[in-house]
């Protein structure tokens, strides 16, 4: 919301696919952050019409966060604690079943280390439902980015 002139600060956290890298090519890309918003985060800010603004966007590839999930999730929860945001948005995933599973482990430790609020969006049969729909707010998306 935006009070007196005050916008909220969204850190976007975004696959190598969404962030323009590569497709599985790229599933590899190491954790990045970049400053302000990066792909969908653009619709994002769009979407917050002056009530809120994406201060960075971090970026990993798919195959680098399964195979390194708890380096790169330390990694999300300093990079927050340094310079805390109002709101954590992962995703949307749809129905990108790696993506997903990221998605909904960041902001399961984030909601739960840091005390940020979350959001992610998951289409319903996303594997990652089933696992985070208690601890994360999840917002129901179509099956594919072609949805958006």
């Amino acid at each position: 919301m935006s009070v007196g002139g005050w916008k909220m600060r969204i850190v976007h956290y975004i696959n190598q696919f969404f962030a323009g890298i590569g497709g599985e090519d790229r599933a590899d890309t190491a954790l990045e952050t970049r400053r302000g918003p990066v792909g969908p985060g653009l619709a994002l800010e769009k979407a917050l019409a002056g009530q809120g603004t994406v201060i960075s966007t971090l970026i990993c590839g798919d195959n680098q966060f399964a195979a390194h999930e708890e380096a790169v999730t330390q990694a999300v929860l300093t990079t927050l604690a340094a310079d805390p945001p109002d709101l954590f948005v992962a995703g949307p995933a749809f129905n990108a079943g790696r993506y997903g599973l990221a998605c909904g482990a960041l902001c399961r430790a984030v909601s739960e280390r840091l005390h940020i609020p979350v959001l992610t969006g998951l289409y319903r049969d996303n594997p990652a439902v089933d696992l985070y729909r208690r601890q994360v707010v999840i917002a129901p998306t179509g099956e594919s980015a072609a949805s958006m």
